[in-house]
């Protein structure tokens, strides 16, 4: 419940959101554009830029959204808002706006022009101030209190957790002299690190998914001419993703028993014979994803701890495949490196790298009949959505050690519900705490594409909404 600071000059009330990337820059779009009460908005985000984050900082032209433009308005109430962007902003023509594969950091451009339009909007209203520093602790309480890891600290009437994805950096070279050299890259999205291999004639991938296209397509815009080895558990590429819209609700066809109580067996079967009853019919199976999204949550939520942990064991990386495709642009270049025989890819996961008399050896979680040496290896495992107690992160530390959130029953991140309540140790309702995005994906499982965190910024704004409106009344009433 959002508590009023008592007095005639209280003044505005105030909202520190934890992280300005996507999910944090939304939120305050929506709180500008939504609530009519005076607040006073406070972003902390390290970088420099908010708006953009981890994935839409990327300045290489070859990185794209991996979905048409159509998908991409921050506004479910107006699907076409970014393709009316993008032809005000000359980077598409009307007729084809909506099916554009726009680059990532167009998409940034968005997220800042939309926030400067929501500010102007809110001029008189509202303020909002970007603070460049880490969060490492909040403390709940009359106010609240958000702890910088410079030792600075803010009061706050409401916390909003926006904090998004780490990059994953598993600990693959044992010597450090491999990353110092360049050979072994930890971090995918340093353009330098990326440009110093164009010369190279072998580069390990470790990973097969939408990071290891987006590592491909910048070193082929640089260049290279070699040879990639790209490994995974399981070998899965990307597929490119196609404009069909949503088939017919063959789960909700199944009946309220089957969505009541289901099992990561049942879901999967059904799924895969919907595909094959598409393809039987001449039918794009794409059509599949669209008709799940509504019962992702639904389903996640009604499934038991165990479904839950069968269903991260067995189905997550076919479930991520299936979602998570490629853009056009991308998968073209994909396609044209495999039809010259330079990529090739290996059923298994890097483990760890070595040096070999110069080039690199690779140990791998399974044999191969023959492992290939390579000049370098790029990390491409993508982000890291844990919250656990050794999270390198100390406002995860924190918070998880002094039992203000509690992790998720299975997957990654916190417990809380799709209103974005954010539950502690004990299982109530954190007063005065939010959380929307990434940190929800233990709670909600897909918490993480542009559809699902609009989509709760839309309800966090409009709860907090309600709950000033209703907070100013009873200080009306009261005085």
């Amino acid at each position: 419940m959002i508590r009023f600071r008592p007095g005639p000059d209280a003044g505005p009330f105030r909202i520190a959101i934890v992280g300005g990337g996507m999910a944090g820059t939304l939120t305050a779009i929506r709180l500008l554009r939504d609530t009519r009460a005076p607040l006073a908005i406070q972003l902390f985000e390290p970088r420099a830029e908010v708006g953009r984050g981890l994935a839409y900082g990327t300045p290489d032209p070859a990185h794209y959204l991996n979905g048409p433009a159509l998908n991409f308005s921050l506004f479910p109430e107006a699907p076409e808002d970014f393709s009316r962007w993008l032809v005000r902003r000359g980077h598409a023509a009307a007729a084809d706006a909506d099916e554009t594969f726009a680059p990532r950091s167009v998409y940034g451009d968005y997220l800042q022009d939309t926030l400067a339009r929501a500010l102007a909007g809110a001029a008189g209203r509202a303020t909002l101030e970007h603070i460049r520093t880490e969060i490492a602790d909040l403390a709940i309480g009359v106010p609240h209190r958000v702890h910088g890891a410079d030792g600075r600290a803010w009061d706050a009437d409401h916390i909003v957790l926006a904090t998004g994805v780490q990059p994953a950096r598993p600990a693959l070279a044992r010597d450090p002299a491999l990353e110092a050299d360049g050979r072994y890259v930890p971090d995918p999205w340093q353009p330098a690190a990326l440009a110093a291999l164009a010369g190279a004639r072998a580069v390990a991938l470790a990973g097969t998914s939408l990071t290891m296209l987006d590592v491909v397509a910048t070193l082929e815009r640089l260049g290279f001419g070699g040879t990639y080895h790209a490994f995974s558990r399981r070998a899965l590429l990307p597929w490119p993703r196609h404009g069909a819209g949503p088939c017919d609700d063959f789960l909700a066809a199944a009946g309220p028993a089957a969505l009541a109580r289901p099992t990561a067996r049942d879901v999967v079967r059904r799924v895969r014979a919907q595909c094959r009853a598409l393809d039987a019919r001449g039918l794009d199976w794409q059509s599949v994803p669209p008709a799940l999204r509504e019962h992702v949550g639904p389903l996640w939520a009604a499934a038991s701890v165990p479904e839950r942990q069968r269903f991260l064991r067995h189905a997550r990386p076919f479930w991520d495949n299936l979602l998570h495709r490629a853009a056009a642009p991308t998968h073209a270049v994909l396609a044209a490196v495999r039809a010259q025989g330079r990529l090739q890819v290996h059923a298994a996961r890097v483990t760890g790298v070595e040096d070999a008399g110069g080039r690199l050896a690779l140990r791998l979680s399974r044999a191969l009949p023959a492992v290939p040496a390579v000049d370098a290896l790029v990390n491409c495992t993508g982000a890291e959505y844990g919250w656990h107690a050794g999270s390198e992160r100390p406002l995860v530390r924190n918070l998880l050690a002094r039992g203000i959130v509690r992790p998720a029953a299975a997957g990654s991140g916190v417990d809380g519900d799709a209103r974005g309540t954010v539950f502690d140790r004990g299982g109530r309702a954190v007063p005065g705490l939010s959380a929307l995005g990434a940190p929800l994906r233990g709670a909600l499982w897909e918490s993480g594409t542009i559809i699902d965190v609009r989509n709760q910024a839309a309800a966090l704004a409009a709860r907090l909404a309600q709950e000033l409106a209703l907070a100013t009344q009873t200080e009306a009433q009261a005085a």
